[in-house]
């Protein structure tokens, strides 16, 4: 495993996050329930989650499984690291949030942060991990990080930004008051199992 860290915009991206057979079981376990896979929803007004496909399109599984544990415990034994890398302060860890996303041909994620509502403001860290059936079917999918800062009630990303291009296997963390975005998926045939994966989630204060 080896710790990358990005100059543009603070983030800390770990290769070979899984051994292999960790992430081909991962895979294997996305087949199986890929028929409980749901419509992605954004966090609207008041806190009610909805679905808008003008601002996101993607398919959402809540239940990991043992995968649940897995990425818990890798994350945990990173943290230290993480922390260091991101120049984020210590803070008791609450709750991780997890969940597994499909983006499939089209789809996408426009630009947003992960905390900017009450409801969400104890998410602080964010990450994605990265898999996908080889050889890659599918183009696209980048995930652009922007520098963020907060003016007169809004987050504003006024300067330099990082893209990070899906790596097998790859996972990346960043501060959750950044805003980030989903370019489009580019998949042929289609096929969910075709899509750009992620365990994406949150470590909640």
């Amino acid at each position: 495993m080896t710790l990358e860290t990005n100059a543009q915009v603070p983030l800390v991206v770990f290769d070979e996050f899984l051994v292999a057979e960790e992430w081909q079981n991962l895979m294997r376990y996305t087949y199986e329930r890929g028929n409980d896979f749901s419509a992605t929803r954004v966090v609207g007004a008041g806190g009610t989650h909805q679905v808008d496909t003008s601002y996101r399109r993607s398919r959402v599984l809540f239940e990991l499984g043992e995968f649940r544990d897995v990425f818990t415990e890798r994350i945990f034994a990173f943290l230290p690291q993480v922390l260091a890398g991101l120049d984020f302060p210590w803070f008791p860890i609450k709750d991780v949030e997890i969940q597994l996303t499909a983006t499939n041909n089209g789809e996408f994620f426009r630009r947003h942060n992960d905390n900017g509502t009450d409801s969400l403001s104890s998410r602080l860290i964010t990450f994605v991990y990265f898999f996908y059936r080889q050889p890659q079917p599918f183009t696209g999918g980048e995930l652009c990080i922007f520098d963020t800062e907060l003016e007169n009630g809004e987050y504003r990303a006024p300067g330099p930004y990082s893209v990070i291009t899906p790596a097998q296997n790859q996972i990346c963390f960043f501060v959750s008051e950044y805003l980030h975005e989903v370019l489009p998926v580019q998949c042929v045939s289609t096929d969910f199992m075709d899509s750009r994966f992620t365990v994406n989630g949150w470590l909640h204060r």
